[in-house]
This record gives C-alpha cells, sequence and structure tokens, in this order.
C-alpha cells in the first residue's frame, strides 16, 4: 500500500531525532507512517505545511496567497494522490478541501479523514449541501459526541469510524518520565481548546497553600489565548513549555486539573491521556450524560474526579480535598495508570488507522456538479 499523509501543520525535520532520544513523544502521523512502512511494500509519505513552499508549483501558491495553508495543501494533495492508494488527511480543515477536489478525478485514491469537529452551520454546508462525505471512505472520530453528530448529519453509519482506543498519544513516552521531586502542594494544567481557566485560576486563589502552574500554549487548536486577559493571583504561575516537556511539568506535580467549558468535541483528552499514563490524579470537567467525552470507563472517585462545568464551588471543594488527601491521590493515580495501559495502546490504534486505509475506494464522480448532486 502506498499512502499519503495530509498533515496541516508546520513539521519540525528535527522531530525525528527528539523522539529517538526521548525528548519528545512520536506524534501519531509519524507512527501511521512507520506502520504502513513496515508492511511489505508499503510506502507512506507526509505533505505538511512547509510543504507548499517547498514543493509546490504556481497554483499551490496562488491558492495558499488566496484561501490559506489548507486548502494549498489540499491541491499540493490533490496534484500527488494519483500515486497513491490511499490518503490521510488530518482533520477535516484539509480534508473536506481534498473531498471537493477530488470530485474532479475519475479514479481517485481511497480517502480516509480524521473529523474532529462536525457541529455547527459551516459543517452543514460542508455535508448536507456540498455532500463532501460522498469522496470520503472513512471518517475517524474520537469521541461519542462526534460520532452522534455525524449520524445526525446524515453522513451513513458504514462511513463513520469511533476510535475508542486513545493510542494516538505516545503514552510510552510519557509513562516513562524521569523521576521528579513531587511538589505536594503543587497543581497543574495545559493546553487550550475549550479550556476554562477563569474557574480554575478562581478556585485556587482561594486556596493559599495550593500552587498552580498553567501552560496554556498549543500547536494546533485554534482558540485564543484567554490567559493573557485575567488577573493572576501570586499562587498561580503561567509558563510556556517547548513541545515535549509538559511531562516535566506533570512530573513535578502532585496532580492534574483540567477545567473545560461545554463542547462538542471531548476536549481535553490528550492532556488526560497523557497524566493517566504517568499515574497522576485529574480533575477533569464533566461533558453531558454526567460522564466525561460519553466515557462509561472514565469513572468518578475511581480512575478520575469529575466537576460539573463552570462549578467553581464544586471545583475547589475537588482541589481541597484531592490536595489534602495523599492516599486519595496514589489510588485515583493507580488506577489511571491501569486505564492508559488498557485503553489508550498503540498497537489497537494503528491496526483500526491501517485497516480504513485499506479496502475500496467509494464510486468515482465525473465533476464536482455530479458529486455535490449525488
Amino acid at each position: 500500500m502506498r499512502a499519503l499523509l495530509l498533515v496541516p501543520h508546520e513539521l519540525s525535520d528535527e522531530r525525528h531525532k527528539s523522539v529517538q532520544i526521548g525528548e519528545r513523544p512520536q506524534p501519531e502521523y509519524d507512527a501511521v507512517a512507520e506502520a504502513v512502512r513496515s508492511v511489505p511494500g508499503g510506502c507512506a509519505d507526509i505533505l505538511d505545511l512547509s510543504s507548499i513552499k517547498r514543493e509546490g508549483g504556481w497554483l499551490v501558491r496562488l491558492v495558499n496567497r488566496f484561501l490559506g495553508g489548507n486548502w494549498a495543501l489540499a491541491m499540493l494533495g490533490y496534484q500527488r494522490c494519483r500515486e497513491y492508494d490511499a490518503v490521510l488527511t488530518q482533520s477535516e480543515v484539509v480534508g473536506l478541501p481534498f473531498a471537493l477536489l477530488a470530485a474532479t478525478l475519475r479514479r481517485r485514491p481511497r480517502h480516509v479523514m480524521t473529523g474532529y469537529y462536525l457541529d455547527g452551520k459551516r459543517n452543514a454546508v460542508w455535508y448536507r449541501i456540498l455532500r463532501a462525505h460522498n469522496r470520503i471512505d472513512k471518517i475517524l472520530v474520537l469521541g461519542r459526541q462526534p460520532y452522534e453528530t455525524g449520524l445526525r448529519l446524515g453522513l451513513p453509519e458504514s462511513k463513520l469510524v469511533h476510535i475508542e482506543v486513545c493510542g494516538y498519544i505516545d503514552t510510552k513516552f510519557f509513562a516513562a518520565a524521569p523521576a521528579h521531586i513531587i511538589d505536594e502542594q503543587q497543581l497543574c494544567s495545559a493546553g487550550r481548546e475549550y479550556r476554562d481557566y477563569e474557574t480554575l485560576i478562581k478556585a485556587v486563589a482561594d486556596l493559599p497553600g495550593v500552587k498552580l502552574k498553567i501552560d496554556p500554549g498549543s500547536p494546533w487548536s485554534l482558540h485564543r489565548d484567554q490567559i493573557r486577559d485575567m488577573s493572576i493571583p501570586p499562587n498561580v504561575e503561567i509558563c510556556q513549555m517547548p513541545m515535549g516537556t509538559v511531562r516535566s511539568l506533570y512530573a513535578e506535580s502532585a496532580a492534574v486539573v483540567i477545567p473545560l467549558r461545554t463542547n462538542p468535541i471531548g476536549a481535553g483528552r490528550t492532556t488526560l491521556v497523557e497524566a493517566m499514563a504517568m499515574g497522576k490524579p485529574v480533575i477533569v470537567t464533566r461533558s453531558q450524560g454526567n460522564t466525561y467525552a460519553g466515557r462509561s470507563d472514565i469513572i468518578d472517585n475511581d480512575n478520575v474526579i469529575l466537576v460539573n462545568p463552570g462549578d467553581l464551588a464544586d471545583m475547589r471543594r475537588a482541589i481541597e480535598r484531592l490536595m489534602s488527601d495523599r492516599d486519595l491521590r496514589r489510588r485515583i493515580g493507580l488506577n489511571a495508570q491501569r486505564w492508559a495501559e488498557k485503553n489508550a495502546g498503540r498497537r489497537q490504534w494503528l491496526s483500526i488507522v491501517c485497516d480504513a486505509l485499506r479496502g475500496p475506494v467509494g464510486a468515482p464522480r465525473a465533476s464536482i456538479v455530479a458529486a455535490i448532486q449525488s
């Protein structure tokens, strides 16, 4: 199988060396490429946003200028895709434009897309009006809510793949964290997507015996940094950590908190699984249905502590309870690590993704007009 991966980020050429020496986790796209190449006759290539300037011609550069990098990457992938059996698009920001362009091909490769956001008016246009899913063979979704949203949009159940295993995260990297002296008074938090740092910071401000470190950065999130407009109390520190080094922040802290606003995507999953793989007790905001992201195996007071969204008093109580009880932290952290070992295996996740890349291609379309009308 020959596979092309379209990744809508600028990737560092040094990332492979950093992974080898244990400085950062292996990204999921590199893990997929490695798995495809490990099969006899397998070939996998990756195009990212830096490929636009390095490899794109005048048309790709023109698209980049007027429509942006995601469309330009889709155009570059469209120009190259005839050489491949399958294309994996990381996120709909490149996957949907690629699907629209692929509608012009008489014979297209199999198209698998990772779908993070399936809600909103924009997606209604893509799926209900443009019928973009007719040129996508499988859509990989990482949560129950996006899966159900896809069904409500009218996407065929046969095209939606709900991946419950969290193997897109390199849990071995986090489980192998070097020993640190844990500050028993320190909490930490990380990430930006749908974060409710206002509630967390207010809760900690009233607990002078507790310190909080926050790394609000994210290489992927398009959400704005809300912390820069907030008043920061003396017991809260904001830090910006390079890729991969957030592991040391988890390691030096007694617990991890993931405060979330109500959201449709199961935000915070990456931070949650990373911390659980390290055996850290986690406080996380519950989602609809009194669960986290619809998962019945994320259990309050067993492998996490769940709090109500936007509930300042509930957040404060959870922090006080956890930080004052070392045995509770140890029990929840141990159960969290067991959960990660069972549910975040990379081998099982890679098997699902590679199976999605194999298989027949949906019926080709002769033109965009025919694709939209179908």
